[in-house]
């Protein structure tokens, strides 16, 4: 795809039955998207897995309510037969029953709006919803579908493959990587395995450190346990507080979660310091590189479990979910973790794997690519006058912090953030690029990140001030670079300023 097209909304981004992105061209679609507009949600037959469930996956639902002839009843396929019973115990208090036909697992329960809405985000935040490609091969095996369309794959060992390319990345061995399903289910299981070691020690809290992104801090706002009372820094610079925190609270403190870069502000804090501070505590720190890629920084150094979406920049086509957890080899009790992680994680599906594999080649030369485009687009927008402010990885404000991680001095990664010097709706609706959320793939994605992401706190005053407090704007358009011409990406965004 070459930038400067509108695309129509609904359009899969790219044009895949497994597209983790979707067309949303306009502010009102935004809207209409994230307030359920029946008419808008009617062209959205697909979107980012975790958050649109996936027309395959409603297809095993109905086959299911005819198979086991119960039409009144919801089910909610998973990734495994212990992730359903993850959700039953989640549900605890609904009936329900657990169901495996074929290899693949679901939770049953009546039809309710507000169960189905719990269900519906409990999956969503750690990953738990079936690989849309397993849902493909069972309607196939089950003859609701012709056939699965061919698509390119990996002919060998899959995993070696991919755990081969990321070890030199991660600063570890390729056993000390274990892939699971998705990059928030990554997450999921690094914070369970730090939750078995340190609750038991009467640690039981955490902090945030930095903007995190949504699942991850409903992750850890929602289950860390009544007993758990977490802490927020959203200020990454203000490490003199988190000092002051763990002095008054170090030992009841499980973890340290952050971001680096962070996003949408694609700041970069002091690893060295945080880590530092961590092993003082006895605080194991959990560290997400995926804004920038591992490819273009080293945070092994001063991260005990590093997670990263391999979503983005490794499955680069923009049609595979997968993370991946990496254990440092200073990690405290890094055999054990290694083994509960593996025992833990939700494993991906044999084809997601292959797929991975297949694309995973084109990795480096997709980083190498962006981080060029990245610097000239930049140059870009900070001197053209409608721009108000730009945020990217070498911004002046954390640009030493990010430097001391970065593996070459092009390394920059491909998100940008910036406001405009006007309304958001004329800029955003002219632009001609795609339009969607996730970023690291072959296509240039524009999206009003605040509104996509958390459009509950843009909605109401109190959400309004914790941006505020965040230093975010509700207005703050995120720029993933593609690897279309950077002429092409630049001419784009000149008509949408020009709007």
């Amino acid at each position: 795809m070459s930038a400067g097209q509108h695309l129509p909304l609904g359009q899969a981004i790219p044009n895949s039955l497994h597209a983790v992105s979707v067309s949303i061209p306009t502010m009102a679609d935004v809207i209409g998207y994230e307030e359920k507009n029946p008419e808008t949600l009617s062209k959205l037959t697909s979107g980012y897995p975790r958050f649109v469930l996936h027309t395959f996956l409603r297809q095993v639902e109905a086959h299911w309510q005819r198979l086991f002839e119960t039409p009144d009843h919801s089910y909610w396929p998973t990734s495994s037969e212990g992730m359903a019973k993850r959700l039953q115990a989640h549900l605890s208090e609904v009936p329900s029953k657990l169901i495996v036909h074929r290899g693949v697992s679901a939770l049953r329960i009546p039809t309710a709006p507000q169960t189905n809405l719990e269900a519906k985000a409990f999956l969503q935040h750690v990953g738990g919803f079936l690989s849309a490609r397993q849902a493909e091969d069972y309607l196939v095996t089950e003859g609701a579908l012709e056939s699965a369309p061919k698509e390119d794959l990996y002919e060998g060992d899959p995993v070696a493959r991919i755990r081969d390319e990321l070890a030199p990345l991660h600063g570890v061995d390729p056993a000390s990587i274990t892939l699971s399903n998705t990059g928030m289910n990554a997450f999921f299981a690094a914070f369970e395995v730090v939750r078995s070691i340190q609750y038991p020690k009467g640690r039981k809290s955490w902090i945030k450190l930095g903007w995190l992104y949504t699942d991850t801090m409903h992750i850890l706002d929602k289950l860390s346990g009544e007993e758990a009372t977490n802490l927020e820094l959203l200020d990454i610079l203000d490490l003199d507080t988190l000092e002051k925190m763990l002095e008054e609270r170090g030992n009841s403190i499980a973890g340290i979660v952050t971001e680096t870069p962070t996003n949408p502000l694609i700041q970069t804090c002091d690893l060295d310091r945080i880590s530092k501070l961590a092993t003082q505590y006895g605080i194991y720190f959990i560290v997400d590189p995926t804004v920038a890629s591992p490819a273009n920084i080293e945070v092994e150094p001063y991260a005990d479990i590093i997670v990263n979406s391999l979503t983005k920049y490794a499955a680069n086509e923009g049609d595979v979910m997968l993370g991946s957890i990496a254990v440092t080899d200073h990690c405290p009790q890094k055999d054990e973790i290694l083994s509960f992680i593996r025992d833990d994680v939700e494993p991906p599906y044999t084809r997601d794997l292959h797929r991975l594999a297949y694309q995973i080649s084109g990795y480096q030369d997709l980083v190498k690519t962006v981080n060029q485009s990245t610097a000239k687009i930049v140059e870009f927008l900070e001197s053209h006058p409608k721009v108000k402010s730009v945020y990217w990885a070498k911004q002046a404000s954390t640009r030493q912090n990010f430097e001391k991680l970065a593996r070459s001095p092009e390394a920059a990664g491909g998100l940008i953030s910036f406001e405009i010097d006007g309304p958001l709706a004329p800029f955003y609706d002219a632009t001609p690029l795609g339009k969607g959320p996730s970023f690291g793939m072959h296509s240039t994605l524009l999206c009003p990140y605040i509104y996509l992401a958390h459009y509950s706190l843009v909605t109401s005053q109190e959400g309004l001030e914790t941006l505020a407090r965040a230093n975010i704007t509700p207005e703050l358009l995120r720029l993933a670079i593609g690897e279309e011409p950077v002429e092409e990406i630049i001419a784009a965004l000149k008509i949408g300023l020009e709007a």
